[in-house]
This record gives C-alpha cells, sequence and structure tokens, in this order.
C-alpha cells in the first residue's frame, strides 16, 4: 500500500485515470506497483524523458541548447550541410529581398562599396593601358603594313599587332592527373582559343606515355618541353600531378620556375584530395588562382620616335583650341543678347542658362513692347541656338503707361494726354460722355494713381452729330428712284428698293424725333410724252398711290408718306421720286 501511494503521487495522470475509471483503477495499480518493483528509480527517470519528447516546447528548449554545436559538427565531416542550406538560405534571402530590399542593401553597402569601387579602379587602369598600347602601335609607319598583313592573312589587326609584338604568351595551363592522366583543372588566357581541353590533356599524357614506353626512360626522367610550330608545352612533373603550360613565343627560363612552384603549392594544398583521387575534379577549384599565376604576357619595347603621336596630340590640341574658342565665342553672344534684352524698354529678363541646345531665356514682356525676337535678330543671326520663353505683365514706365492709357480710353483729336509722374493729365475738347469713360477706366490703368482733367472742356457734340446724321438721311432718301414700265402703274421687281426705302425711313423717324422734328417723305409720280396730258397726269398719281401702298405694306408709317399733285414739269420721266421735310 505505501509503494501504491508513492507511485500515485508520483503520477497525477494515473491517479487522474482511476478517479475517472473506478473499474480499471485496480488493475492498472498493479501494474504501476510491478513497474516501479521491476525498474526501481529509472521508472521515473523514463517517465521524465517520455513527457520531454511529448511536450513539443521542452523537447525544443533542449534541442535549441546543442544544435549549433551539432552543425558545427556536421560541418566539419563533409559538405552535406551546406548542400542542404542552399536552398533554404537561397529562398530565405530571396523572400527578404522582395519584402524589404533596404535591409540587405544597407547590410551589404560596407562589403560592396569598397569591391565595387575597386573593380571599376581597375577596369579603368586596364582600358587606360590598352587604350595607350593601341595609340602606341596604331600613330607608326609599321602600323600599316601590321594592316595590310591583317587584309592578306584574314585575321584582325589586333591579332597582328599581339603576334609583330609578343615576346611569350602563356595561352594555357593545364593541372593533369599524373596517374590517370584525367584533366584536373585548366585556366585559359583571353586572347587564346581552346578546343577540347580534357582532348588535349590525353593527348600531352599519351605523348609522355609513348616516350617513355619507346626509349625505355625511367619514370624519374620525364617530357619537359614539346615544341609546336611557334607553340611550347612546358611539363613540370610532380608526384601526383603534372603541370603543362602552352606558351606561345620564345618560352622564358623564369617560367619552369614558376611552374615548379606552382605545383609544388598544389601538392601541399590538396595532397590528400591528389592521392585518394577518384574521378571527381571539384576538390581541385581551389588551385584555379594557382593556374592562373602562369598565364602571362610580355611584350617588346619599342621605344621610337613618336612622331604621329606628337601630331596626333597637336591634332587633339588645336580641336580643343578651337572648341573653347567656339565656346567663349557663343559665351559672347549670348552676354550680348542678354544685354540687348535688358535694354529693351517693356522687357524684364528674369535669368538665362546654357542648355544642350543652346542658351534660354526667361522674359517678362509688356504689351506694348516689341518682340524679343525683332530685339536680337541682328545677334541672332549669327547661329547661335537662342530660345525665348516670354510671359506678360505690365510695365510701370512712363511711355508704357501712357500707350496703355490712350489704348484703353481711346481720346479723339481733339483730347491730348500727357503723363507727370503717375497724375494722368487731360487737355482739349471732349463730351460728356467720354469724360464720364475716362473717370471709370483711367483709375484702373496700371501706373495711374490721379486724373487730372482741370483742362479739359466738356462740349456736347450730341446734337450736332445728330443734325448730321439726319442731313445724311435725307441725302441718302432723295437719292432713291425708281423705274416703271412705258404707260404702266405696276410694281415689278420693288421689293429691294422697297426695303431700302423702308430702312432709311424709320431711321429717319428715330433721329428726326432726337433733333426734336417731324420728318415726312412726298412721293411724286412722273411720266414722259407718248400721252396726253390728262392721261400721263393720271398715270403718275397711280404710280405714286402704288409705291405708297407697297411701302405701308413694308411696315413704313403711313404719318410719314405723303403724295402731293403730280408734278407737270417732268414729261421725260417714268420714274417715282421722293422729297423729305422736316417740321
Amino acid at each position: 500500500m505505501l509503494v501504491s501511494a508513492v507511485v500515485d503521487s508520483e503520477n497525477p495522470i494515473q491517479q487522474t485515470s482511476k478517479q475517472q475509471d473506478p473499474a480499471a483503477a485496480e488493475p492498472l495499480d498493479a501494474l504501476e506497483q510491478l513497474r516501479v518493483l521491476l525498474l526501481g528509480a529509472e521508472y521515473q527517470t523514463l517517465s521524465d524523458l517520455r513527457q520531454q519528447l511529448l511536450d513539443r516546447e521542452r523537447y525544443s528548449l533542449h534541442v535549441a541548447e546543442v544544435i549549433s554545436e551539432a552543425l558545427a559538427l556536421r560541418a566539419q565531416q563533409d559538405s552535406s550541410l551546406s548542400e542542404t542550406l542552399s536552398p533554404t538560405i537561397e529562398a530565405a534571402v530571396s523572400r527578404s529581398v522582395e519584402n524589404n530590399p533596404s535591409r540587405l542593401a544597407n547590410a551589404l553597402y560596407p562589403v560592396m562599396g569598397p569591391a565595387i569601387r575597386r573593380s571599376i579602379q581597375e577596369v579603368l587602369q586596364q582600358a587606360l593601358e590598352t587604350f595607350n598600347y593601341l595609340l602606341e602601335q596604331s600613330l607608326s609607319l609599321r602600323s600599316l603594313f601590321w594592316r595590310f598583313d591583317a587584309w592578306r592573312t584574314g585575321r584582325s589587326y589586333s591579332e597582328v599587332v599581339l603576334l609583330k609584338t609578343l615576346v611569350y604568351q602563356v595561352e594555357q595551363v593545364f593541372l593533369i592527373h599524373r596517374e590517370s592522366g584525367l584533366l584536373l583543372q585548366h585556366v585559359l588566357s583571353p586572347q587564346a582559343i581552346s578546343k577540347d581541353p580534357e582532348l588535349v590533356s590525353a593527348m600531352l599524357t599519351a605523348i609522355q606515355d609513348f616516350i617513355r614506353d619507346s626509349f625505355q626512360v625511367s619514370n624519374d626522367n620525364n617530357l619537359k618541353t614539346l615544341q609546336l610550330d611557334e607553340l611550347t608545352v612546358c611539363f613540370n612533373q610532380g608526384p601526383y600531378a603534372t603541370v603543362a603550360a602552352v606558351v606561345r613565343g620564345r618560352s622564358p627560363a623564369e617560367l619552369s620556375t614558376l611552374l615548379t612552384e606552382v605545383n609544388e603549392q598544389i601538392h601541399r594544398q590538396s595532397f590528400y584530395f591528389l592521392k585518394t583521387f577518384q574521378g571527381d575534379t571539384a576538390a581541385f577549384k581551389s588551385c584555379l588562382p594557382l593556374l592562373e599565376r602562369c598565364l602571362k604576357t610580355q611584350l617588346r619595347s619599342t621605344k621610337k620616335f613618336p612622331w604621329l603621336a606628337i601630331l596626333a596630340l597637336i591634332t587633339f590640341t588645336g580641336a580643343g583650341l578651337w572648341w573653347t574658342y567656339q565656346y567663349y565665342q557663343q559665351k559672347l553672344i549670348a552676354t550680348e543678347v542678354l544685354a540687348a534684352l535688358r535694354a529693351e524698354p517693356g522687357l524684364v529678363v528674369l535669368g538665362f542658362e546654357k542648355t544642350p541646345d543652346g542658351y534660354r531665356y526667361e522674359i517678362l514682356q509688356d504689351p506694348q513692347a516689341r518682340e524679343p525676337a525683332a530685339v536680337i535678330q541682328s545677334i541672332q543671326s549669327m547661329g547661335v541656338a537662342l530660345k525665348l520663353n516670354t510671359k506678360p505683365y505690365l510695365s510701370l514706365e512712363p511711355d508704357f503707361v501712357l500707350a496703355r492709357a490712350k489704348q484703353v480710353l481711346q481720346p479723339s483729336e481733339a483730347v491730348h494726354l500727357k503723363l507727370e509722374g503717375k497724375i494722368l493729365k487731360v487737355e482739349g475738347q471732349a463730351s460728356p460722355h467720354w469724360a464720364q469713360n475716362l473717370m471709370q477706366l483711367g483709375r484702373l490703368i496700371a501706373g495711374i494713381d490721379s486724373i487730372d482733367q482741370s483742362k479739359l472742356q466738356l462740349v456736347d457734340t450730341a446734337a450736332e452729330q445728330t443734325a448730321k446724321n439726319l442731313q445724311t438721311l435725307v441725302t441718302q432718301i432723295e437719292a432713291l428712284s425708281f423705274n416703271f414700265s412705258s404707260g404702266s402703274s405696276l410694281l415689278e421687281n420693288a421689293q429691294a428698293h422697297a426695303q431700302q426705302l423702308a430702312v432709311l425711313s424709320l431711321d429717319l423717324l428715330k433721329t428726326a424725333r432726337l433733333a426734336g422734328k417731324m420728318p415726312q417723305i412726298s412721293i411724286s409720280g412722273a411720266a414722259d410724252e407718248t400721252g396726253s396730258e390728262a392721261t400721263n397726269g393720271r398715270l403718275a398719281k397711280e404710280r405714286a398711290l402704288a409705291m405708297r401702298d407697297y411701302l405701308l405694306e413694308q411696315g413704313v408709317p403711313a404719318a410719314l408718306i405723303a403724295v402731293p399733285k403730280p408734278d407737270a414739269g417732268r414729261r421725260d420721266e417714268r420714274s417715282i421720286h421722293y422729297q423729305v421735310d422736316l417740321f
């Protein structure tokens, strides 16, 4: 019973289950007692381990304590850890860049900045050296012969220059496994052409084996060089690897020493991989920088008097001086244009600047001022590109203020305007209506504060103008006439005549009332000598009455028209005449 109590206190889950299921409580109790008797103190330890495995949080905390040491140990054993984590890291970096690119950029800034600057500096230095070299070789007499050789042989000019000035150049370097003859690594000069590095490596190995077998040479005595026309293959044998360099030109003595040093360093660096090589060349990628050390080039130094280079320098200097002269000449013209625009009344130059297309000016222009293009027309013809951007404004210069006042007020010839300071003085004779407009519009003109009209005489010219207009209408009406057919009083094609007379009659009535008079238009008919006096009198009256009735139909007031006795004195006419009387 004591053991059972102890088990129950240490296993509250079992105790709870007993309370929930009384039927199973007794067998479980016996089983727990048996487990305690068999396992003893280890039972509690196993129970804790089981609970730790089932609890994800507790298990994660336990693993977190040793995960860094486990990753370090696995990384020392092989490269499987990096291969496994690479996709996850790449995906995480890609996701980070998509979400927040600036975070990664800020983190790489201390590293990327110096690397980029160094790379750019090296590229520029290399480009400058190449340019200097080509300049030296191009500006000479022999360059003409080299270009002829390039055309004759079908090669590029740069290739011919390289061949003519080359002392030697290591074009290719092979790292070959000595036992199997397989190619471990291969580096190539940018100017060289490589067909198949693995095939070349196999052929070089086969040649060495052929010489060793054919001439009974011991393994310690190996092929050192192989001459192929203008190419030389230099070999350096090591215990497990061979370094072969393909040299164009005369192979220098120091190249053999360099190949020996490189081969020895490769053996020190990759001795284990060379000894246990089974066909995997990935372990020898670290040897590429060592092999690239052997890619050397030496050119002939040609020191002659560079007269063509000096000529080119003089040409470039002359072109520079001409460009400088043109630049300052254009700048001088632009300054002259600026001075002309600033001196022109009504124009204000806000500023000007040099643009890729020429010079651009920002100008304020008064409506009364001359066009800026007309001001600089004589200067602009010199060939300098000038662009004028104008904006309107109102100048306060006296001449422009006075011109603006004349444009707004439109004074007659009897009115004289004069500007003193900001006071507009008006002299002469004007109508009251114009004087009223003067007071209303004059103060709205920019540059005018007050108007002095003490010397302006007001003359009512309306009556005179009305009398003139009335007399003009009378003259126009009395000048009208209409011809009838012989012996007829019928109106034929009289519509245009009647409409003209109706319009003049209504204007006459309106103008006469303004003058305080009442007009009357007398219509008199006439007849020719073809009939008797009685017949002609009757025909003339009928013609006058027919015209009167037709005018009444056109809207002419009846009080305005009168038909007097026919004119017996006109015996040679068949027309209608009008006479205007004012009462």
